[in-house]
């Protein structure tokens, strides 16, 4: 029989918390709209170039999940930082994620490098910042609030979790809130078209959250778009009101 010293502390052992929120998640997927049209009962906003990615926050960590592609935190370390903008625990943000060139331009070409692990290191800029020409800036819109402090909303009107997700989140250049109008869609996608869009999207404000086909819940709407590059980003953001 081994004899303990007196003051020695014990081996103790502790079974790893167990995570509120889920492994997986089954997405809802958007309807193709045939083209832009007003209701009062839906919120309009640019459907933006980047992926579709879940953003889970709990215990002081950041996760992201992105279909069709392994674990993507790495390729991100500088999302680390939405923990100090998020105003909860338990969270899962159903967001688009973009980089951003030198002139805060959304570009697909930076992205992929990103995800491929290609391109230079993080730089200096933090979040949001410049993080280097050569690897660009993350940011992320989150248009939809999956969970909160563990709790899935998706018995939640849209129009609802809408209202929770712009109160969670802190004011940022980088990480925020989608913004748009409601009921008036052809104004909207005429101006996207003309920012260089190519589609919008149109959610019904008394929606729950659906697993799989949304139906009439949520559509992805064409426009038509200008022969252009899309605007910088806080350029655009700072022109939606909502």
């Amino acid at each position: 029989m081994t004899r303990r010293t007196t003051g020695e502390p014990l081996p103790l052992q502790f079974a790893p918390t167990a995570s509120r929120l889920p492994e997986r998640i089954v997405p809802m997927r958007p309807t193709d709209g045939e083209g832009p049209f007003d209701d009062p009962g839906y919120f309009f906003e640019p459907w933006w170039p980047g992926i579709r990615a879940f953003v889970l926050v709990e215990d002081g960590a950041v996760r992201l999940r992105a279909e069709a592609l392994g674990d993507p935190t790495a390729a991100f370390p500088e999302l680390a930082g939405v923990v100090e903008l998020v105003r909860a625990d338990g969270v899962v943000l159903d967001a688009t994620l973009m980089v951003l060139d030198a002139r805060g331009r959304p570009s697909r070409t930076l992205l992929d490098q990103r995800l491929a692990g290609e391109g230079g290191g993080c730089g200096s800029g933090g979040p949001g910042g410049r993080a280097g020409t050569s690897r660009g800036s993350a940011a992320l819109v989150a248009s939809d609030l999956l969970y909160l402090e563990g709790t899935s909303l998706a018995a939640l009107p849209f129009g609802e979790r809408r209202g929770e997700l712009a109160a969670l989140l802190r004011p940022s250049s980088w990480c925020l809130a989608g913004r748009g109008f409601i009921g008036d869609g052809t104004t909207v996608a005429t101006a996207l078209g003309v920012l260089g869009f190519r589609a919008l999207s149109a959610r019904r404000l008394d929606a729950p959250l659906r697993p799989g086909s949304a139906r009439d819940a949520w559509y992805r709407v064409p426009v038509v778009a200008a022969p252009r590059e899309l605007p910088p980003f806080l350029a655009v953001i700072r022109r939606l009101p909502l």
